[in-house]
């Protein structure tokens, strides 16, 4: 009778455990809309780690889509916490399972990621550009699109740029390698690509002009994609964030403090 009083008592506990567990990840993984986030006074974001996402020198913060956030947060008086995260797969978990209120890194406008984030009002549109080396003979070695062909490509793990990468193939119907390398950023990519570490790899138009600039022996003249809107992402259950994200940023982008920012980082 004893052992039976242990077994219900034991069966008891796991039940509640199991209940605790499944309770904590429901509330973890619902939707962060704006009431909850002003009720919590604090705003949750990830980005990249980059000039154009967020960077740390010193004891200085900086990066551009940092300094945007940093306003919206600022016009809510919530604090803002900042998580940094280059891979794009991992920061749409985070933002679906509640880790995040918002996505503040470019991201293309497609289907792929459509079902389960609701994407901001776009901040422009951009097209993506192959970056590689400058030769001795200051020419290059892909001058079309068809000189991809079993070529390799190295892009940050999981990065949008993959399915871009893929549907090429399928244009020039011939097979290009894509190597991912964990950890990394855009940024060093195109560092490796001017080291001569790697041949090739890919930036959106905007960053890729700034990296020419800091990288003169790049090459970053190739179009390989069709224009693309780029914009910020919130939960598929958070419209009362969005809706508010929207209305600062049709305020915001294109005023003259946004575009002190954008000189700061882009000229």
């Amino acid at each position: 009778m004893m052992r039976k009083i242990q077994i219900g008592v034991g069966l008891a506990i796991v039940a509640l455990l199991v209940g605790v567990l499944v309770f904590v990840h429901h509330e973890k993984s619902k939707a962060h809309d704006l009431p909850g986030i002003l009720d919590s006074g604090r705003l949750s974001v990830v980005t990249d780690s980059s000039s154009i996402g967020f960077s740390m020198k010193n004891d200085s913060v900086y990066g551009f889509q940092y300094e945007i956030v940093k306003a919206f947060a600022d016009t809510l008086g919530l604090e803002l916490v900042i998580s940094e995260q280059n891979d794009m797969k991992t920061c749409v978990n985070g933002l679906i399972n509640g880790d995040y209120d918002i996505i503040a890194s470019f991201m293309p406008v497609t289907t792929e990621w459509k079902s389960n984030v609701l994407f901001t009002n776009p901040f422009f549109t951009s097209r993506q550009f192959l970056v590689q080396k400058i030769d001795s003979a200051k020419s290059v070695e892909v001058k079309k699109i068809d000189d991809l062909a079993n070529k390799t490509i190295c892009i940050p793990e999981n990065s949008p740029f993959k399915i871009r990468i893929k549907h090429l193939s399928d244009e020039i119907a011939s097979p290009i390698n894509i190597q991912e390398m964990r950890a990394e950023t855009p940024e060093r990519m195109v560092q490796l690509v001017s080291l001569g570490k790697i041949k090739y790899s890919i930036c959106d138009e905007q960053f890729a002009q700034k990296m020419k600039m800091k990288y003169p022996n790049i090459d970053v003249s190739l179009p390989i994609s069709f224009e693309q809107r780029q914009a910020w992402a919130v939960h598929i259950k958070s419209p009362k964030l969005l809706s508010e994200l929207n209305d600062f940023l049709t305020d915001f982008v294109g005023s003259t403090a946004y575009w002190k920012i954008y000189k700061k980082y882009y000229n």
